[in-house]
């Protein structure tokens, strides 16, 4: 009897055993890139997330030394504002996520905006421990659970995954929230009250850290809602119901937003215009504009006016409506803060003005820019170059240093070779997707929904980035690596023991 109880004991280390190896692999897997590099990768906006969220941990009565004042009393000076154009005008941002950059300044306030690396690799291992443990439970797998969500995530890094847990940015959260979505849609009526609300936590966060996952999480919706009915007509509406509460969390967070600005700062929400520059972009919205202004009666023909001090044809491209101050290419801002205001609070109307007016056109267009940014999955935009260096030299906060050039940011000559190798990668990784979703009686149908809904959340990430804002390599690499994540999973269901068809409960 003794023996026997040592023989459990030591069995049962055994497998404690391999799943902290498994998951060490899978942890090491996703710093790959920030191991190699020695030092984060951060984008131009890195600085606004710490900016504005220390302004508002300073409006909350939470206060604390500025990672930015301390830079520039170093220098003199030198280096970013204490606050960003946009809250002297008594504006807050809404472009970017308030939760998100209350985060990133708490972790600059103590030294480590690395924590947000580390919270990266969390929500990425339990948006993949989710859906694995249920479905493991439901047939049974030929190894042990932690092996199971580890093996995807390291194939899943030979892509571009470990390049965004490295990125001090929102992106990661994207995958994240297709992986929550999906997860849902396919499992709810065989999750545990718990396992559920871990997974509406977890898709919450993600939807408040950026507000393009808003729009991403709406869209899936109905996707949700006809997966879940063709999957079984029992409890059919529980999928769509939990995936349209963490879409209410993220209305929510945005009334919050507003009401808190009005309340604690005087100040109001402003979201940039990007859909009125992307409809002036692509056509359609200058028509309209081109035939209906000037007309005091439609706001955005104030941004039509600033359009016409300059003949350059480039300064009808969507970023240098948004963000361009010069006067040749220049215009959204160079307007008064209460016209930019009058404009960028209009870009819902006008879109639907447009939409109604050249209903084809309009269409045509999004369905192209989706296309575009399909195919766009270089990680190219998560590495620093100088003039991003540049603009956030004047903040500390990282325990590695300043915000500067790594190991393998300085001289990029490997990233013509890895995007090449990774598209291909990635177009294989589909081929393995598409094949395993057709063959019968391979792969459970509930795994291949789970691939289908992800492949869904793909798309609207697409249509979303692309048709909405622009397309750029940085959206579509952020959730490319969901396809060989996927193709690893159906893998490994495709494999399964024959002996493991019973549920398996005792399992890590």
């Amino acid at each position: 009897m003794a023996m026997a109880t040592g023989s459990g004991t030591m069995s049962g280390q055994t497998s404690v055993g391999r799943a902290v190896f498994w998951l060490a692999l899978a942890v090491i897997a996703c710093l790959s890139v920030f191991l190699i590099n020695g030092r984060p990768l951060f984008y131009f906006d890195t600085v606004g997330y710490i900016s504005q969220g220390h302004s508002g941990l300073s409006k909350l009565g939470i206060r604390g030394e500025s990672p930015l004042t301390l830079r520039r009393i170093e220098s003199g000076g030198a280096g970013v504002p204490d606050t960003t154009e946009i809250e002297a005008d008594h504006t807050v941002d809404g472009s970017r996520s308030t939760v998100y950059a209350l985060v990133t300044a708490a972790f600059a306030r103590i030294g480590a905006v690395e924590g947000l690396i580390a919270l990266n690799v969390i929500a990425v291992l339990m948006a993949v421990w989710l859906p694995m443990r249920v479905a493991a439970r439901r047939w049974g797998l030929h190894l042990p659970v932690a092996q199971a969500v580890a093996m995807p995530v390291i194939v899943a890094s030979l892509g571009s995954l470990p390049f965004f847990v490295a990125y001090l940015m929102p992106d990661t959260f994207a995958p994240v929230l297709l992986l929550v979505i999906a997860t849902l849609t396919v499992f709810s009526r065989q999750m545990k009250n718990w396992e559920i609300v871990l997974a509406v936590a977890l898709g919450s966060f993600a939807i408040v850290s950026h507000l393009s996952h808003l729009a991403i999480a709406t869209l899936l919706v109905p996707a949700a809602a006809l997966v879940s009915v063709i999957l079984s007509r029992r409890r059919w509406w529980l999928a769509p119901a939990l995936i349209a509460i963490i879409v209410g969390i993220g209305f929510a967070e945005q009334s919050v937003l507003r009401s808190a600005a009005k309340s604690v700062a005087n100040s109001e929400v402003v979201i940039k215009p990007y859909i009125t520059a992307r409809l002036i972009q692509d056509g359609p919205g200058l028509t309209y504009l081109d035939t209906h202004c000037p007309n005091e009666a439609i706001p955005t023909c104030k941004l039509h006016a600033a359009l016409q001090l300059s003949d350059d044809p480039y300064r009808i491209t969507a970023t240098h409506i948004v963000f361009e101050t010069s006067e040749r290419l220049g215009s959204f801002r160079l307007m008064t803060p209460e016209d930019q205001k009058t404009v960028a609070d209009d870009q819902i109307g006008f879109f639907f003005d447009v939409l109604f007016d050249q209903p084809v056109a309009t269409v045509a267009a999004f369905l192209k820019n989706t296309f575009i940014q399909s195919g766009w999955v270089s990680v190219d935009m998560t590495i620093p170059n100088d003039n991003i260096i540049a603009q956030n030299a004047g903040v500390t906060g990282l325990l590695s240093g300043d915000f500067d050039h790594g190991r393998i940011t300085r001289n990029i000559g490997w990233l013509g070779p890895l995007t090449v190798a990774q598209e291909v990668f990635y177009v294989l990784c589909l081929v393995v997707i598409v094949a395993l979703i057709v063959l019968p009686r391979r792969v459970p149908g509930e795994v291949k929904a789970l691939a289908i809904m992800v492949l869904l959340g793909v798309l609207a990430n697409a249509l979303v980035c692309g048709g909405i804002s622009q397309p750029a390599t940085r959206y579509g690499a952020r959730v490319i690596w969901l396809l060989p994540l996927v193709a690893a999973i159906l893998v490994i269901f495709a494999d399964r023991a024959r002996q493991f068809d019973a549920p398996a409960e005792g399992r890590i």
